[in-house]
């Protein structure tokens, strides 16, 4: 692949995965609510998977991991106002944050050759799963986690 913003567009996705990780891990300790507490834990896991899956990519492809300076940081300051605040904001927050990652993934993805469409649908689906659990949390929607559960519970490819 070969445009203008891939490097930046792939690099986002480790800064993606760093920040949500430590996002998610830190809403879910300081959640008092059990059935919130699981929720942020599946969310969890997806950057966990996702993050693997990233790391095996680029070690297949033989490119340069760089540590992402700075967003472990800002997910666990920004994972302490989620796990606190009310419910409904902490989920227009979390819908909200997936725009500016979607429009890069979608370009990664739209740009991808057959050796690594599936890698990249499946770095775009993963947020779109994110925002779908936010969308069905603010709509009070039963099954929020669906999207999440497919994602986690796929082959890796």
């Amino acid at each position: 692949m070969n445009y203008p913003e891939y490097q930046a567009d792939l690099q986002r996705i480790h800064e993606s995965e760093v920040y949500g990780l430590a996002v998610f891990d830190t809403a879910a300790r300081l959640t008092r609510k059990p059935e919130r507490k699981a929720k942020w834990l599946a969310l969890k896991a997806l950057e966990a998977q996702t993050l693997q899956r990233y790391l095996d990519h680029m070690a297949q492809t033989g490119q340069t991991v760089i540590e992402p300076k700075g967003w472990a940081l800002k997910g666990r300051a920004e994972g302490a106002a989620l796990g606190v605040m009310p419910w409904r904001l902490a989920m227009k927050l979390v819908r909200d944050a997936t725009q500016p990652f979607q429009e890069k993934f979608l370009r990664l993805k739209e740009h991808s050759d057959d050796d690594t469409q599936g890698f990249f649908a499946y770095v775009y689906a993963h947020e779109k799963a994110i925002e779908a659990f936010a969308n069905k949390e603010l709509a009070r929607e039963a099954g929020s986690l669906k999207a999440v559960e497919s994602l986690l519970g796929a082959s890796v490819t």
